[in-house]
């Protein structure tokens, strides 16, 4: 792998500093948060402010449509990772003019429940929150449950729309009403001919065999619903454009916007190849194009393929994406720099809101063997441990069915927890509460909520116990399985987490009469069967519930994760025990 790279660690965080740094005429960096990308001109007193979010990784998007007349607020997450709740949190606060934020985002686990905790995050500021959910990627579900579909490259028409209505001083209700009608509008479908490669994975996370292309293929590597034998550039364009018009059902004499993206790799020349062929064949159809797009919109690092995007205009839209707006992703014409007014209406209250953490001392009775609270922040640290030596191994199980990054971001959280627990005489409460404000409020993803929960609501249980017996264990993987099933929706037979999770609960809690030791044996059994019972089942939740019967045969990553920490505190905890 031949890159320009210091650290893939700091690649996010360097990236930004240097598009901020070369278009410091249209964003800048939000002073409370170096992952968030604001506009130049945000807020605008008395305007609805548009915020989106999303992986880095598919640059311009997401921080490029950060601009005049488009996007007011960025969150930015680590590589092919939704931001973290604090993020979208804080790029809400700032582009909040006082008239309300619209968040515009696409269908993804992570970005949901982040964007979910975040309204909740900024609820006591004042700030009234609407969502527009982006599902525009016809391959990735079928029509009937077309809120199942990942959204793509239609963002971005999402964006322009809601961005351009917000701009004519458009109420909440209303830009959300227009950035709707604008994703509801969009089709999209991708195809791709070669793999792309995490810096810190170091090799590609799928495969796509010379000769051959992925028809279907999502922006982090997700499969299609074929692969095919590699076709001429015209027929591949026929096929992409009847998949979206299939999908669509436009009339005769309807008008299009077209937006032809690159994934990362692919010369702009062949680009313009597909887009000669798209428009001759909208022509032949009785179908005009009112404002195409060509180049690279929304790409995924080296990816080799295209996107092509279809949206149906009426007079609304059509008005909404010839106005003028300035990013340095998009440019439709020059805007004014407004005067930006000094004591906006924004930044009320900044930072994260927790949940208030109990600190009343719990009156428990503890029977036979435990191991203390005081000083145990090592027991925490040894979990962390674990899951740094499995970065790679996790990483390439999620590279077979997700997007490759569940290693990578789970190693930098718990990596960077026992850091802050290093050297420190911490309870383990605290240790366990460091460790879930770090995957909280600085990983994202889908897992960093999931997790965080996880333990907060184990240390909220630990807090105030003098130490940890067989019947305290149990009430703190409760507590956890609790954690995690308020954050997610995932049941048994899903293929995550939970299917590892739960019957390591039940399993410690049906052997607990037969002691402590034995029943942490019961607990790494059943957690190790539960994962390996993941190879089987078919993905219902997440990325890779879109490949439906091709996620059959692989390893769960978050179940795997699961299954590592558990069998880590199974460890830690029988040494202690003597």
């Amino acid at each position: 792998m031949q890159r320009f790279i210091n650290d893939p660690d700091n690649l996010v965080d360097e990236t930004v500093a240097g598009f901020v740094r070369a278009h410091s005429d249209l964003v800048r960096l939000d002073p409370e948060n170096d992952r968030v990308v604001v506009s130049t001109t945000a807020p605008r007193p008395g305007r609805v402010g548009i915020v989106t979010g999303g992986g880095s990784g598919h640059e311009p998007a997401f921080i490029g449509y950060t601009g005049r007349n488009l996007v007011d607020a960025t969150a930015v997450g680590e590589l092919f990772s939704s931001p973290t709740a604090k993020s979208f949190a804080d790029a809400i606060r700032a582009a909040d003019g006082g008239k309300g934020v619209a968040v515009l985002y696409g269908n993804y686990a992570g970005d949901n429940m982040n964007v979910k905790m975040a309204k909740e995050m900024v609820a006591p500021d004042g700030i009234e929150v609407v969502t527009v959910v982006a599902n525009d990627d016809v391959c990735s579900a079928p029509l009937a449950e077309r809120e199942k579909r990942r959204g793509v490259a239609g963002e971005i028409f999402m964006w322009k729309i809601g961005g351009a209505k917000a701009a004519l001083g458009g109420s909440l209700t209303e830009v959300q009403a227009a950035a709707q009608k604008a994703i509801d509008a969009c089709r999209s479908v991708g195809v791709g001919l070669g793999p792309c490669t995490l810096p810190a994975v170091g090799h590609p996370n799928f495969s796509i065999e010379a000769g051959t292309m992925e028809v279907g293929i999502g922006h982090h590597g997700e499969p299609g619903v074929r692969v095919e034998k590699l076709a001429s550039a015209d027929a591949v364009a026929d096929d992409m454009l009847k998949i979206v018009l299939d999908d669509h059902g436009l009339e005769d004499g309807a008008e299009v916007a077209v937006l032809v993206s690159g994934l990362g790799a692919t010369p702009v020349n062949e680009l313009y190849v597909l887009y000669n062929r798209i428009e001759t064949r909208l022509q032949a159809q009785g179908i005009r194009v009112h404002k195409a797009f060509v180049g690279n919109y929304f790409t995924s690092l080296e990816m080799i393929g295209a996107t092509l995007t279809v949206m149906a205009l009426d007079s609304e839209l059509k008005e909404l994406l010839d106005m003028a707006a300035e990013a340095p992703g998009m440019s439709t014409g020059k805007v004014e720099a407004p005067e930006v007014t000094e004591g906006a209406p924004t930044n009320r209250s900044r930072g994260s809101r927790k949940e208030a953490r109990s600190t009343v001392a719990k009156d428990v009775t503890i029977e036979g063997p435990s191991v203390p609270v005081a000083g145990s922040q090592e027991i925490v640290a040894e979990v962390a441990e674990v899951i740094v030596a499995n970065k790679a191994y996790l990483s390439e199980i999620d590279g077979l069915i997700g997007d490759g990054d569940h290693g990578i971001n789970m190693a930098k959280g718990f990596g960077r927890a026992a850091e802050r627990i290093s050297g420190k005489s911490l309870s383990l409460d605290e240790a366990m509460n460091v460790l879930s404000d770090v995957l909280m409020s600085e990983i994202g993803g889908s897992m960093g909520p999931l997790y965080g929960f996880m333990f907060q609501e184990m240390a909220t249980t630990v807090q105030g116990r003098p130490a940890i017996d067989a019947d305290g264990f149990s009430a703190v993987l409760n507590a956890a399985l609790e954690g995690v099933r308020r954050t997610g929706s995932a049941k048994v037979g899903d293929k995550t987490l939970i299917d590892t999770l739960v019957p390591a609960v039940e399993a410690f809690d049906g052997a607990k009469s037969q002691g402590f030791v034995a029943a942490l044996a019961a607990m790494r059994r059943a957690a190790e069967q539960g994962r390996d019972s993941t190879i089987d089942l078919v993905a219902k939740i997440g990325r890779a519930s879109r490949l439906g019967e091709r996620s059959r045969g692989v390893l769960d990553a978050g179940a795997t994760s699961c299954c590592l920490i558990l069998v880590a505190l199974a460890d830690s905890l029988e040494k202690r025990l003597g």
